[in-house]
């Protein structure tokens, strides 16, 4: 093959690749589940330092809904606490005292978040955010594979008609194939919100008020809510 259109195949893969994964992280911060890669946006800022989290905090998920988050230092609880309700402050904290393994050991305090429950207004707030997320995915692939195109033609034109067709062929299985990663990581998450939505039913049905239940729209803002809950 070309070389110049080798070299423009293995740039538009990486370029859609970017996308997908962007994507892709966009959705894990939709908490339905408790996802590492939900934890990656939160900044501890120690002595006017920044830190990861895991740079100052052990990581547990006692289950699919929670994480526990030890300090490395319990100095640092309450720019923990801080740092994670900046970036979630949709999480439920409960603060946790571990007694000591032996006698004269010192009581050792941790964290447990876990992920609000997904009753109806926060499954259409979800839905509603890994629609935008894919719709903004969509129009990245759509723009970078017809921002290629003007660079081939002079290049297609020094080429023998098969190589062209191959070359097309290859192009559009990249685009096509970065497509449907993106159809079906939508549809992923939407059978996860929903299955949020059931569990919620299920284990909240005593204070579930039936009224919650019915068909009725509800107005959305995308932006505000989006950006102040997610982003």
């Amino acid at each position: 093959m070309n070389n110049y259109i080798t070299f423009e195949l293995t740039d538009l893969a990486r370029k859609l690749k970017g996308y997908i994964m962007l994507f892709n992280y966009r959705l894990s911060n939709l908490c339905v589940k408790a996802e590492p890669t939900a934890l990656m946006p939160v900044s501890v800022f120690v002595a006017d330092a920044e830190y990861n989290l895991e740079e100052v905090a052990n990581i547990m998920k006692p289950d699919d809904f929670s994480f526990d988050v030890y300090p490395k230092n319990r100095n640092n609880l309450q720019e923990i606490i801080s740092g994670i309700f900046d970036a979630h402050p949709e999480f439920k904290m409960e603060l946790k005292i571990d007694k000591p393994e032996h006698e004269g050991g010192e009581e050792r305090s941790h964290l447990l978040y876990t992920m609000p429950p997904v009753d109806k207004n926060r499954r259409k707030l979800l839905d509603e955010a890994a629609k935008i997320f894919h719709k903004e995915c969509k129009v990245n692939l759509d723009v970078t594979y017809a921002e290629m195109q003007p660079r081939l033609v002079e290049v297609y034109a020094q080429m023998p008609l098969l190589e062209i067709d191959e070359a097309r062929k290859a192009f559009k299985k990249a685009y096509d194939t970065a497509k449907d990663q993106c159809d079906k990581m939508l549809e992923q998450k939407q059978s996860e919100i929903e299955e949020g939505y059931q569990r919620y039913l299920n284990e909240y049905n005593d204070q579930y008020d039936e009224s919650d239940a019915d068909n009725s729209e509800m107005e959305i803002s995308h932006d505000s809510e989006i950006e102040a809950l997610f982003n």
